[in-house]
């Protein structure tokens, strides 16, 4: 038998308000802007806000300089003992430069309120009734973007967005697939599902919305932004290599396995077989399944190929379990709950460092498959007389 809705309402509830009663303690062991750990309030946006603000200064082509963006970090919350680099592309230095015209504090609430109107916009749309909101405004992975204001929140809403619409209003779904251009490796599958699934509408306009994106972008800070900001993934990478991060917060497989001690060799190895793996069945899930099956794909699998990946990024996969709607068997309530809990991997590593984040997806991605393998072998109905 099925656990109840209102026990897994409940759960869930619990659950958010000990993450929030967590962050509120922190909060109020705070002096001025800055946490106890030397960590500035609303965390990784202070990053956001010193490019976006050195940016203004005429400092773009410094940006993925860490010791500048450390001065306007400074500056704004004054002892931070934290760096956040800046290491995301020109077409995100457009919008941080935009919240920059504001102070830290005001800008890091607008965005967060917007991401967040935004995300639960999508959810509204996905789910299946208002009560539903309740798992998509307990999300941990969601609830710990009120510490960290990070871009999961809005990546899942207009990913979201963009799948509801994909047949109904297929050139606006296409448009807001441009603006994922803030994060292009959470962006990745959009073409190869567009493609496979012959939404030529849909695919144009990405593309148009994408270049638009991109020249305004380069316009503003020079195209040789794009060539910087390639040559700066070399130093992502190397967060990630040399897990220079104290708490477990990169969330793929790769950045897992190497938490577990695991070579980095067998660590890229495993890392490669699951991508390509979860690429091929995205794949025949494009094919044959439906809008919602063909969005639970991309939203799984976008989250098993990039080796760069943090816990907040797995807002997505919400998404993805959202568009399967309610589940039908054991299996998929597991898969369910799993995509639902991902982000308290940031928490539950600390005592068993596993591949929580990277096992969801792959839950989620089996639960589609199933799913596109039933539709795909069911009988066509008889005609109406």
């Amino acid at each position: 038998m099925f656990v109840s809705r209102r026990a897994l309402e409940n759960a869930a509830l619990g659950v958010a308000g000990v993450l929030t009663g967590v962050m509120l303690f922190l909060l109020m062991g705070a002096d001025g802007l800055r946490l106890a750990s030397g960590q500035p309030v609303f965390g990784d946006f202070i990053a956001f806000w010193s490019a976006g603000r050195a940016a203004l200064d005429g400092q773009a082509e410094r940006v993925h300089d860490v010791a500048l963006v450390s001065e306007y970090s400074r500056a704004a919350v004054g002892g931070v003992g934290v760096v956040s680099p800046w290491n995301s592309p020109p077409t995100f230095l457009l919008i941080a430069s935009a919240l920059a015209t504001m102070p830290y504090l005001i800008a890091a609430l607008a965005f967060l309120l917007v991401s967040a109107a935004v995300y639960l916009f999508a959810a509204r749309k996905l789910l299946p009734d208002t009560r539903a909101l309740i798992f998509a405004a307990t999300l941990p992975a969601a609830v710990y973007h009120l510490g960290t204001v990070q871009t999961g929140l809005v990546i899942a809403g207009i990913s979201g967005l963009a799948l509801h619409w994909l047949d109904r209003r297929p050139l606006a779904s296409g448009a807001l697939v441009g603006l994922l251009a803030i994060k292009p490796h959470l962006a990745i599958l959009w073409p190869v599902l567009l493609l496979l699934s012959g939404r030529w509408r849909a695919f144009t306009a990405a593309c148009a919305s994408t270049g638009v994106f991109v020249c305004i972008a380069g316009a503003v800070f020079g195209f040789d932004s794009y060539g910087r900001f390639f040559d700066n993934l070399g130093a992502s990478q190397a967060l990630i290599n040399a897990n220079r991060i104290g708490t477990p917060a990169f969330a793929s497989l790769y950045a897992s396995l190497l938490n577990l001690d695991a070579p980095a060799v067998i660590a890229a190895a495993m890392q490669a077989l699951s991508a390509v793996a979860a690429l091929a069945v995205s794949a025949l899930i494009f094919r044959w399944g439906d809008r919602a099956l063909g969005g639970a794909a991309l939203c799984a699998a976008t989250l098993l190929i990039s080796p760069y990946l943090f816990f907040y990024d797995f807002t997505l996969l919400a998404v993805g379990a959202a568009l399967l709607g309610a589940p039908r068997d054991r299996f998929e309530l597991f898969a369910a709950i799993a995509a639902w809990g991902a982000g308290l991997s940031l928490v539950l590593s600390y005592a068993l460092p596993l591949p929580y984040c990277a096992a969801a997806a792959w839950l989620v991605l089996i639960a589609t498959l199933r799913r596109a393998r039933s539709a795909a072998g069911r009988p066509a109905a008889a005609p109406q007389p």
